[in-house]
């Protein structure tokens, strides 16, 4: 027992001691990459087209997450039934439509983000869909 314990030890503090000597040598042998945002005003390349298109879908569907949970809150069974199935539909005519749209880029480089960019601009009209509903369900 008390061997085992002395070489776990033993063998802790010399991998220690191998990893603090290598370190210092070979962190100077690598480049320091940092990911930059791309400039989504005015994006030059696929990459950051695909980037800001993605991140432009997200926040609106973080949008539409947060006004749907809203409206959900305010409506009474049979109508959050509805909302349910029309939300779903919805979601289908989404990807339907961009699935779409994105055919016209079939097998270049602007598909992904001409999804992207469908999939921001239909969910952001949804958005506004469900803020009037839940004006609507507030009076």
């Amino acid at each position: 027992m008390k061997n085992s314990t002395i070489w776990a030890k033993f063998a802790a503090g010399l991998l220690l001691l191998t990893a603090g000597s290598l370190l210092p040598s070979q962190a100077s042998n690598i480049p320091v990459q940092i990911a930059q945002q791309p400039n989504c005003k005015s994006p030059q390349t696929t990459v950051d087209m695909n980037m800001c298109s993605s991140q432009e879908f997200q926040a609106a569907d973080r949008k539409l997450n947060q006004v749907y949970q809203q409206l959900q809150s305010k409506l009474k069974s049979k109508q959050k039934q509805r909302l349910t199935v029309a939300q779903r539909s919805w979601l289908k005519f989404r990807d339907d439509s961009c699935n779409y749209e994105m055919g016209q880029f079939e097998g270049g480089t602007l598909a992904g983000s001409t999804y992207g960019y469908c999939r921001a601009r239909v969910t952001q009209e949804r958005v506004k869909d469900l803020e009037g509903y839940w004006k609507q369900a507030s009076l």
